[in-house]
């Protein structure tokens, strides 16, 4: 059975993440019913997988807003909808608003506020990847002291 003090920081932390508004407690709760004993490491691979495409998508978007290229409004548009949408899955609250922010500072063509709002997003994505990657680290540890 796996170590009480490593649950209780694992339990700790993931109450951190909905204290600090980093996480819906809702969403993770949902999606903490679809690991069962088919797919135990399910919210594991979940979180490492955002924690892997985020930072690729926050890259091109990055990317995106630096280019005059004519495919520019497309492929902005892709990669913020696409972050916008793994983030929502996971219930990464923050890194949600802030994609959303940054979509209508874009769609309003106010690319000023577009650079100061894609900050805003890195640095909250940094803060969360961060915390996130600590997290997955201990659940693996926690499964590991379980078998």
């Amino acid at each position: 059975m796996a170590s009480t003090p490593l649950r209780q920081q694992l339990s700790t932390m993931r109450q951190s993440f909905f204290d600090e508004g980093l996480l819906d407690h809702g969403q993770v709760s949902y999606l903490e019913t679809l690991e069962n004993e088919d797919d135990p490491d399910f919210i594991e691979n979940l979180f490492t997988l955002f924690l892997r495409d985020s930072s690729k998508y926050i890259a091109s978007i990055e990317k995106a807003l630096e280019t005059t290229l004519d495919d520019f409004p497309f492929i902005l548009e892709r990669m913020m909808y696409r972050l916008k949408g793994s983030s929502a899955s996971i219930g990464a609250t923050k890194i949600n608003d802030e994609t959303n922010k940054l979509r209508g500072f874009c769609h309003e063509g106010d690319l000023e506020s577009a650079e100061a709002s894609l900050q805003n997003l890195k640095a909250e994505h940094a803060n969360f990847k961060q915390k996130l990657a600590v997290y997955v680290g201990i659940m693996k540890q926690v499964k590991l002291s379980e078998c």
